[in-house]
């Protein structure tokens, strides 16, 4: 049951990240004070117990001294692949971001926001499931 909630957050990020695309490959690299550079550890219990149970590769520490920013930040953008990446770097949607698509496509933003609500009551869900299992396991 839980592997069916994993997938269906896995579809919706994916689908998620593809309408997210155009603008933030837009806006993100001619920002002059990107997110990325102003946060740190993001990964919380549910996305590390996501990307266990999804088979993604767990990479929520990066090898190498601690920098400012986010670790997996590169001179190129992000080093992460989208579905290894942190749910608030879905999620979190900048002026900048918020206004390009307001203004590109008015239903845009109103349809991720509901992707989002979604994929986060599913995150509740997948935990619930992932400890209901493990509960039954070590039964």
């Amino acid at each position: 049951m839980v592997f069916e909630t994993v997938e269906r957050i896995r579809s919706l990020i994916d689908q998620a990240a593809e309408l997210q695309e155009p603008y933030v490959r837009r806006i993100c690299p001619r920002c002059e004070d990107p997110c990325c550079a102003r946060v740190h550890y993001l990964f919380t219990e549910k996305d590390i117990i996501y990307l266990k149970l999804s088979g993604r590769q767990q990479t929520w520490r990066r090898q190498g001294a601690m920098k400012k920013g986010c670790w997996f930040l590169s001179d190129k953008g992000c080093t992460l692949s989208s579905d290894a990446r942190p749910f608030i770097c879905h999620s979190y949607l900048c002026e900048d971001l918020k206004s390009a698509m307001t203004k590109d496509a008015p239903a845009l933003l109103s349809h991720l926001r509901e992707i989002f609500k979604e994929i986060g009551m599913l995150r509740g869900q997948m935990w619930t499931e992932y400890l209901e299992e493990a509960r039954i396991r070590d039964a």
